[in-house]
């Protein structure tokens, strides 16, 4: 009997051992805080990673540009990429791979924009010139849309006077006086319109391209090449944990609350696909004002 019993208790040991919990890919992910990742927090939450066998470590990041080191540091293995950084870690000799598309910047649902502040008599792009534009990070992709969009009104970026600030500061910095104008995305662009901090005065990034790559996650391009599986199964979270969040409305804001500490409306302008000629628009523009030296072959940074 003792012996049928502890043959019992092993069979069951065994089973447990080789169960998803028992044999998770552990994986730091890094995100910055803002209402696009909300499908990442539910896909954590619902254990949409861990029915799939990863064992996710979420990591909050401020800024996308300090992704790079992070990833070059391995104390991330995939974390939330925009194009300029991608590029110029690539150019300088770093090697890194986009697992996954993740956003896009739509000219029918802009979510970002150019406000101007109370007192400034804003008619046109030319009244920009000598004034301080308050910029999220220069050679960030919102700062490169910008210079774009400012060549195509005819106006040389040099002309203005770019202040790098963060997203939170800006209404205050117009409200003071500090800056004449910023580039300000939702939720911060609402509530300095609401609380009279600036006007909207343009929506430039549909003026420069009607659909373009907005974030996307990357990792080094050898933890790429030796976990596909754990990319697919990363990719089929996130994608449950949008449908979730288009679905269950309460949810996700219950979920926003508790991992960014406020509320907004999520835009969903997710898509998972990202092709070579989205890198390719980017390139060109960077090349266009002189913040890349070289062409990179754009085929050889999304991961197989």
């Amino acid at each position: 009997m003792k012996m049928r019993n502890m043959a019992s208790l092993l069979g069951v040991a065994i089973a447990l051992l080789a169960s998803p919990a028992f044999s998770q890919s552990k994986m730091t992910v890094a995100y910055i805080p803002s209402v696009d990742f909300v499908p990442l927090f539910v896909a954590q939450d619902e254990g949409y990673f861990t029915k799939r066998g990863l064992d996710v470590t979420l990591q909050m990041i401020p800024v996308a540009a300090n992704m790079p080191a992070a990833l070059t540091s391995h104390s991330i293995d995939i974390g939330v990429g925009t194009m300029p950084p991608l590029l110029l870690a690539t150019e300088n000799g770093l090697e890194f791979s986009v697992v996954s598309g993740y956003t896009r910047n739509l000219a029918s649902d802009p979510q970002t924009s150019l406000l101007v502040r109370k007192g400034f008599d804003y008619k046109n792009p030319a009244d920009l010139k000598g004034k301080r534009v308050g910029t999220p990070g220069f050679m960030s992709s919102f700062d490169i849309h910008f210079r774009k969009w400012l060549t195509l009104k005819n106006i040389n970026p040099s002309d203005v006077n770019f202040i790098e600030t963060k997203f939170n500061q800006m209404g205050d910095q117009m409200k003071g006086g500090i800056v004449d104008a910023a580039i300000v995305i939702e939720p911060f662009r609402g509530e300095a319109v609401r609380n009279g901090s600036g006007d909207r005065a343009a929506d430039f990034l549909g003026e420069v391209t009607k659909d373009d790559a907005g974030a996307f996650w990357m990792s080094n391009r050898d933890w790429a090449v030796a976990h596909p599986k754990e990319r697919a199964a990363f990719r089929a979270a996130l994608e449950e944990g949008v449908a979730t969040v288009g679905r269950d409305h309460a949810m996700a804001e219950a979920t926003m609350k508790k991992y960014l500490k406020f509320t907004a409306p999520v835009a969903g302008d997710w898509s998972f696909d990202l092709t070579p000629a989205d890198i390719q628009f980017y390139e060109d523009m960077m090349l266009e004002f002189g913040l890349l030296k070289q062409k990179i072959d754009v085929t050889t940074l999304i991961a197989k």
